[in-house]
């Protein structure tokens, strides 16, 4: 999912990119995510989309595992309102 922009972060026209570490259970569920890197406004949208988030179960020799990745979710300001 997409996250949403902080009304705060778009005030002062906060952008980037945050990385989110995740760990994916042999569901495809997100069971943790803890944002690693980005504008400290846009952190904990990314971290909530990234535990909202949805995967294909990751089969190793044909057998669902657990694993974890980085999501990177991309922050732009725009000088539209919405």
């Amino acid at each position: 999912p997409k996250p949403v922009y902080p009304p705060a972060a778009k005030a002062v026209r906060a952008e980037g990119a945050v990385n989110v570490q995740v760990t994916v259970d042999e569901e495809g569920n997100v069971i943790s995510a803890t944002a690693v890197s980005g504008h400290p406004l846009l952190r904990a949208a990314s971290v909530k989309a990234a535990g909202e988030a949805k995967f294909a179960p990751v089969l190793l020799s044909g057998q669902p595992v657990k694993v974890t990745g980085v999501l990177v979710y991309n922050f732009v300001a725009s000088s539209e309102e919405n």
